[in-house]
């Protein structure tokens, strides 16, 4: 007798997946942890193969898992437009979800240059954008809740890769008034300038604080911040020299607000997604690359921004 594939079933798995355990997926659903579980028990026995391996208190995707989760995402979108088609509303095109995880350090302007070809490519979508500690986007990857992740740093750890996408380098900004005082002389003149620095625990700060003592620039910190927008605006309004990417200058020069001092030479910010797959063969992921590296170029001679350990 041929099984009957509940569609109910794939919902709930869906949602297990998406939320990573039955508890978080029971509460979306408002369904109780343990009919939920009997209702995944029961999928599994109609698919003959378990669909999560137990990592203490976290459900991972098994492999078979992750396979059986791209039939349940089409089967979703497919149920989405039949609905839409009965309701008397135009299909929607046939598109594939994109999920990615960024770190929090990485800036949200240089996370849009990486998604750029992605977001304006209509076979993906919706593409969905979340922040995640390192640890977290970790899991993510191996449960297959995330495509890939982006990174200001290269993540070493077995199962997952992290490809270079490219660097951008880095200048020192101020208010115009700033500029024109510390631009001669440079860099020995920012002994006398007060500073807007990244927060102490950034990889970039570590950086930064060695290419100041390097060239004997003892400036006074006036303030620190973990957000590049807060750098900015605190910059821009006078509190201190501040660090600009060399990939975001073209917004800053548009503000009028500050003009750059000089460039931070030997210093690099590089850019990384991580993935599962050492050879890239998922689509999208292929196609952040690509744009990604033509955008940024496969990497630039200097200091990388990540602490030396």
């Amino acid at each position: 007798m041929t099984a009957w594939l509940n569609h109910h079933h794939l919902q709930y798995f869906r949602t297990i997946a998406q939320e990573g355990g039955i508890t978080a997926a029971g509460r979306k659903l408002s369904i109780t942890h343990s009919t939920l579980s009997t209702q995944l028990k029961q999928l599994e026995e109609v698919l003959g193969r378990p669909l999560f391996d137990r990592e203490g208190r976290r459900l991972v995707l098994t492999l078979f898992g992750e396979q059986v989760l791209t039939y349940a995402e089409a089967i979703h979108r497919l149920g989405t437009q039949l609905l839409d088609f009965s309701a008397g509303t135009s299909a929607p095109e046939a598109r594939r979800p994109f999920r990615v995880m960024v770190t929090p350090t990485l800036p949200k302007t240089i996370v849009h240059q990486l998604l750029s070809s992605v977001l304006a490519d209509p076979q993906w979508g919706p593409v969905e954008v979340r922040e995640r500690p390192t640890g977290t986007i970790l899991g993510d990857l191996a449960a297959g809740r995330a495509h890939v992740a982006l990174s200001d740093e290269p993540v070493v750890k077995a199962g997952v890769h992290s490809h270079l996408l490219g660097s951008s380098g880095l200048h020192w900004y101020g208010t115009p008034e700033f500029a024109h005082r510390f631009r001669q002389g440079f860099p020995g003149s920012l002994r006398d300038a007060p500073f807007v620095l990244p927060a102490q625990q950034l990889p970039l700060r570590k950086v930064l604080d060695r290419w100041l003592v390097e060239r004997g620039v003892e400036g006074r910190v006036a303030a620190t911040a973990d957000d590049t927008s807060m750098l900015r605006v605190l910059g821009t309004r006078g509190v201190g020299v501040f660090p600009v990417r060399d990939a975001l200058r073209a917004e800053v020069d548009d503000l009028h607000q500050a003009l750059p001092i000089g460039p931070i030479e030997g210093v690099v910010e590089s850019y990384y997604a991580v993935s599962v797959e050492r050879k890239v063969k998922d689509e999208a992921v292929a196609l952040v690359l690509s744009s990604a590296r033509a955008q940024f170029g496969k990497g630039r001679p200097g200091t990388s921004a990540r602490p030396r350990r």
